[in-house]
């Protein structure tokens, strides 16, 4: 090998280590940028006229795709249950779970208490007026449920319709990126960073719905759900709510909500769902609204068997000044339920234009401690009317109970919410548990270990240093070359 031909291999040598220099200063500085992974040089040997050397062939980054996938489910599942936390939580609140008693359930309480005192007393008019005012706060306990239950469920549509722009908006960024990824190893750029913010943008998807990453040609990746629904496959997928703002649609119109299993978008469509209701976190809504209307219709319905609490009340003996029937009253709707919102004692009662009557007290009082007045109601396809009876059996969507009295079923209704959101609470600290250890994990596998990359490039700087003493020699090796030959 010629001076020369050992001048430019020491010269490759100075620019190789000048270039992993610099990746390993960019890893240094980036040790705590979330979603970067180490960059490393990959070497080969030169071998041509000019003496050989050493080139940078290209860089790479530290990455571990089955872990990255894993990661991908841990985070999807972990978005999934944190989603049904915190939507469970905000029930537990209407529900004024922590209440000692719930409201609900103190509500009624006080009523069965003011009837009890009033039965003892019936011509006391301070006690009649109890009965009054009780059953008003019960009325107003049921409006508020019905009422935060209604502004919970436009919450969760709206927050359904913004993650899904938000799905859209990362696939249209991933999309992007292959673009880039492919245009950047067309023209012999480097693709690791661009790769690193692609990584990120899927872990964003994987929020919303489990995504599956196929790779294909010139460095681009499709995206897929675990049920082989596309999300991007050379062009990304555009979703939108569907009609009743509980579903999932395509550009196309087709209905999707099935496919996009995990993430937040299945809690939201699950929690909203009214057609499907068994689990803890699906259809809450629905189970939610019918329980507190079968419970309401309980006070409103009247029976052919002449037994249920409107039937005690209307069917005894009305006194001067006494409202005849209809404690309380509710419009009924077409599911021949009481609506919630305008479930109210009767107004002539509230305004005191009429009185409670009095001889229907004690079999009041009876009727609270009954295990057979809860009402079931059935639609007649004979006369189109709804018909409603008595029977031990409470029945409503996501919750049958037996032999209950009026205290016992507010109870069962209470407790059946509480305990769904104490298994979701129990399912996400799990799930958010095993998020993190693959997090970090991962980040462990793919990211910088800064005590690695400093005698990495101490090992660098030595490797310069040398390239850098041969050039100086060399140098001085040519210099008394031409002395001799000038001499």
């Amino acid at each position: 090998m010629s001076l020369s031909g050992a001048l430019n291999a020491a010269l490759s040598g100075l620019q190789t280590s000048s270039t992993a220099a610099q990746i390993i200063s960019s890893n240094v500085s980036n040790a705590q940028t979330e979603g970067y992974t180490r960059k490393s040089t990959n070497l080969a040997a030169v071998t041509d006229e000019q003496g050989g050397g050493v080139e940078i062939v290209s860089i790479s980054r530290a990455t571990d795709t089955v872990l990255f996938a894993t990661l991908n489910s841990a985070t999807s599942d972990a978005a999934n249950l944190s989603t049904q936390n915190s939507y469970l939580l905000q029930i537990q609140s209407i529900l004024d779970s922590t209440g000692n008693p719930p409201a609900l359930s103190s509500g009624l309480n006080n009523f069965q208490a003011a009837w009890t005192q009033y039965a003892a007393s019936p011509s006391d008019q301070t006690l009649q007026k109890s009965v009054v005012s009780t059953g008003q706060i019960l009325a107003t306990d049921i409006n508020k449920i019905a009422e935060e239950t209604a502004a919970l469920k436009t919450t969760i549509e709206n927050d359904l319709a913004t993650n899904i722009g938000e799905l859209n908006s990362a696939l249209s960024s991933v999309q992007a990126l292959n673009v880039q990824i492919s245009a950047a190893i067309s023209s012999g750029q480097t693709t690791t960073d661009l790769e690193d913010r692609r990584d990120q943008a899927i872990l964003e998807i994987a929020q919303y719905t489990n995504v599956k990453i196929l790779q294909r040609n010139n460095g681009q990746i499709a995206l897929y759900t675990s049920n082989g629904t596309v999300l991007l496959d050379g062009q990304e997928q555009s979703f939108s709510i569907g009609a009743g703002g509980n579903t999932i649609v395509t550009s196309t119109g087709g209905d999707v909500t099935a496919s996009l299993s995990g993430g937040s978008l299945e809690a939201q469509t699950n929690i909203l769902s009214t057609t499907s209701t068994s689990g803890n976190g699906t259809g809450v809504i629905e189970k939610l609204l019918s329980q507190i209307q079968n419970f309401a219709n309980i006070f409103i319905a009247t029976t052919s068997g002449g037994t249920s609490f409107a039937d005690i009340y209307n069917n005894a003996e009305t006194g001067d000044s006494e409202l005849a029937s209809s404690f309380f009253t509710a419009d009924i709707g077409d599911d021949g339920l009481p609506d919630l919102t305008s479930f109210s004692v009767n107004g002539d009662l509230a305004s005191g234009a009429a009185n409670v009557k009095a001889s229907c007290a004690t079999d009041i009082c009876n009727a609270f401690s009954a295990v057979n007045l809860a009402v079931t109601t059935t639609y007649d396809e004979g006369t189109g009317t709804y018909v409603y009876s008595t029977g031990t059996t409470y029945s409503a969507t996501g919750l049958t109970t037996q032999r209950q009295t009026f205290a016992g079923i507010a109870t069962s209704i209470l407790s059946g919410f509480q305990q769904a959101a104490s298994n979701i609470k129990n399912q996400y600290t799990t799930a958010s548990t095993q998020e993190a250890y693959f997090k970090s994990t991962y980040a462990s596998e793919t990211g910088v270990n800064t005590d690695s990359e400093l005698v990495a490039l101490t090992n660098w700087q030595n490797s310069y240093a040398a390239s850098a003493h041969v050039i100086s020699t060399i140098q001085s090796m040519m210099q008394t070359l031409l002395s001799m030959v000038n001499a």
